[in-house]
């Protein structure tokens, strides 16, 4: 039996399986993002923000950052991390599809695809007309999610990743993919084994993960009271995405 949840032990090595993902070169991205659409005000709400990566660099660039999760060991790090960088930000356990903070934020932002496990069509509406309200007049809404066409065009398939903490600890980590065309997801089942010299550990979850079009997006966008709705290749402030790129940036106004 288990003694740890799986949140519990994914939050414990998340930063490590995820070391190679560039949160600098995104939180760059999302400042010529506020450039180009013309947004100066200096607070951000982070919504699914786990472990706080993309809200630290942001607090650290002088952003006013609120970072909202579901997750409370995923809360835990976040404040931890913060607090080690003598960095105010406020770290709140919230559910991204129902919650209120009673304050309006300049954008709002929501990393790393946490859109797409937004998985129902009325937990999605819900998502972002609680977005909607917590954006002041001419707020924008940045997010990324994973691309239809290119999900079915390039089909999901198993990865093994292995990561070395020291010369006597690894982390192994199977992602094996099903992927439903008619319910637009795709079920991960992660198994992940933490080895060391004196300790095994194995642990499994199943993550319904939602692939998404443009025109639904926009329309549930719409409906929620955002006006336009702009799609680019992920991390890029030109042109389309294509079958090519498997995560898309949206910035919905």
């Amino acid at each position: 039996m288990q003694e740890k949840t799986f949140d519990e032990f994914y939050s414990k090595f998340y930063d490590i399986i995820y070391y190679d993902k560039d949160y600098k070169k995104e939180c760059d991205w999302i400042e010529n993002a506020l450039e180009k659409f013309g947004i100066s005000g200096r607070k951000i709400l982070d919504l699914g923000c786990g472990s706080g990566n993309h809200a630290i660099e942001l607090a650290k660039r002088g952003y006013e950052v609120v970072g909202l999760d579901r997750s409370q060991y995923m809360m835990e790090k976040a404040a931890e991390k913060a607090r080690n960088d003598n960095l105010k930000i406020d770290f709140i356990k919230k559910d991204i599809r129902d919650f209120d903070l009673g304050t309006k934020f300049d954008v709002v932002i929501s990393m790393f695809s946490v859109i797409s496990y937004i998985t129902e069509n009325r937990d999605l509406l819900s998502t972002f007309s609680n977005v909607k309200k917590h954006l002041k007049d001419r707020g924008i809404f940045i997010f990324d999610a994973w691309f239809g066409p290119a999900i079915l065009h390039q089909k999901p398939e198993p990865k093994i990743k292995e990561i070395k903490i020291s010369n006597s600890e690894k982390i192994i980590r199977l992602t094996l993919p099903k992927l439903n065309i008619l319910d637009h997801t795709v079920e991960i089942t992660y198994k992940v084994f933490y080895i060391s010299e004196s300790s095994f550990e194995e642990f499994e979850e199943v993550h319904k993960v939602r692939y998404f079009f443009p025109k639904e997006i926009e329309f549930f966008l719409i409906t929620a009271g955002f006006e336009k709705v702009h799609f680019f290749p992920f991390l890029k402030l030109e042109g389309e995405p294509s079958i090519d790129d498997r995560d898309f940036s949206c910035i919905a106004l």
